[in-house]
């Protein structure tokens, strides 16, 4: 509908915008209201909206109904929502990390919204956590990164994407506690870890297309130029991990299986994954 298409560009060019709530009682605050919150950058500043119990009733009502105008007119009440605008960005802990980020960064345009968010608890980071006192939980989020430009590569210029880990804090203002540096999801492998066939068309060459690798400045890298997080959700059966969804090189999607533990470890312990 014109009507809101107009009302989120002048927003600010809205653009993988992500809504989370958070509920039940995290660092002593109650959020048993389920107020609903958009995160519209993750950082470099981070921008979080609190758009509130009421205005999240008005849009599914009406999304319902298909009231399309009054929906319009709820999106443009976005801008006299509570603002969270935090500067601070952190810088990855572990060293080679950091010295990672350091020379990629430059190739890439602030980040973006990819999946958010999931709570994790202190149980999963509380011996390694670098400060105090220990927040009770935090929010998990994924975001992404696309080059400046078409870059150069063995198969002409092209975009490139790249992923990041994120941490905030469960209560206001939400600002952004750790992250890790930029990072890529590998290509379908042969035989996934129970040793069944990948996942995807086994007739289809894309299943198996490893020709687009990622290529910056005369680097190659085991992983595909673009690989894009679409989602992500707590394990059913074991709430311990979490599955991510990703496209790879806008083709072939895959899912992958991640540890609560070793993604706080790669946010907030300065030695990495080790003997986990």
């Amino acid at each position: 509908h014109d009507g809101i298409a107009f009302e989120l560009d002048s927003f600010g060019g809205a653009k993988n915008m992500q809504y989370f709530q958070i509920v039940g009682k995290n660092s002593g605050i109650d959020h048993g209201n389920n107020k609903t919150l958009m995160e519209f950058f993750p950082s470099g500043p981070r921008q979080v909206y609190d758009l509130g119990t009421q205005l999240a009733q008005k849009i599914a009502i009406n999304e319902l109904t298909k009231q399309t105008l009054e929906v319009a007119k709820t999106i443009g009440e976005w801008k006299n929502a509570s603002t969270f605008d935090t500067e601070m960005i952190p810088e990855p802990v572990n060293p080679l990390s950091r010295e990672l980020d350091q020379k990629l960064k430059k190739w890439f345009f602030r980040d973006r919204g990819s999946a958010c968010c999931i709570t994790i608890e202190k149980k999963y980071y509380e011996d390694f956590f670098l400060s105090s006192p220990v927040p009770e939980s935090v929010q998990f989020g994924m975001a992404h990164a696309k080059t400046y430009g078409k870059k150069p590569s063995s198969q002409g210029p092209r975009f490139s994407y790249a992923s990041r880990l994120y941490a905030f804090s469960s209560s206001e203002p939400y600002e952004l506690i750790a992250r890790s540096a930029l990072f890529c999801f590998g290509f379908t492998q042969d035989t996934d870890v129970k040793g069944n066939l990948p996942t995807g068309n086994l007739y289809s060459l894309l299943t198996y297309n490893r020709t687009k690798y990622l290529e910056l400045k005369g680097t190659t890298y085991e992983c595909p130029h673009i690989h894009f997080v679409s989602g992500m959700t707590e394990k059913v059966d074991d709430p311990s991990r979490i599955i991510v969804a990703y496209g790879v090189n806008d083709c072939v999607p895959r899912f992958v299986e991640v540890l609560k533990r070793h993604v706080m470890m790669h946010l907030f312990s300065e030695n990495g994954v080790m003997n986990e």
